[in-house]
């Protein structure tokens, strides 16, 4: 096998670095934010939670929704969809976790909730942690606060 000369070595390296192989990020991480398509409904103002609604994503990005107060910070109980909704149409972040989650992994979560960002638990994510805004989603096979943090710096204030 011929040497690869320092140069060589250094580009390699950067070169794994820069496809994930290495780095800095928490193991597992997020997956990259996807922008997802305006849910038709998006005008649709509900007042009833008990009417069935549908949505063209799960948890919502966009679509019928409560005008509600301003709910911020971490919740015990988990939010409806149009709850869900109206949080992300004032422009403000809303990450959801499952039952899987750990106690201190939770701790660690809620530790992000603050004015303009939500956390609460949903059981019924398809992964361990979703992160929402108006028309973002960010999913998480594993927590990694640090993509977490930079969802919520990029998202936040941007709704519609």
């Amino acid at each position: 096998m011929a040497r690869l000369g320092i140069p060589m070595r250094v580009t390699l390296v950067t070169a794994l670095l820069a496809a994930g192989c290495g780095g800095t990020s928490s193991a597992g991480g997020c997956d990259p934010i996807t922008i997802e398509a305006l849910d038709p409904a998006y005008l649709v103002h509900v007042l009833d939670d008990d009417v069935p609604l549908q949505y063209t994503s799960d948890p919502p990005t966009s679509g019928p929704h409560q005008p509600s107060p301003r709910i911020s910070g971490a919740r015990s109980t988990p939010l409806s969809a149009s709850l869900q909704v109206g949080i992300l149409e004032r422009g403000d972040v809303l990450v959801q976790y499952g039952p899987e989650l750990s106690a201190p992994d939770r701790t660690a979560l809620e530790a992000l909730a603050r004015t303009g960002v939500v956390v609460a638990p949903n059981a019924d994510l398809p992964e361990v942690v979703v992160a929402t805004a108006w028309r973002a989603k960010r999913i998480c096979p594993s927590l990694a606060i640090d993509d977490l943090d930079a969802f919520i710096a990029e998202r936040a204030g941007k709704g519609p």
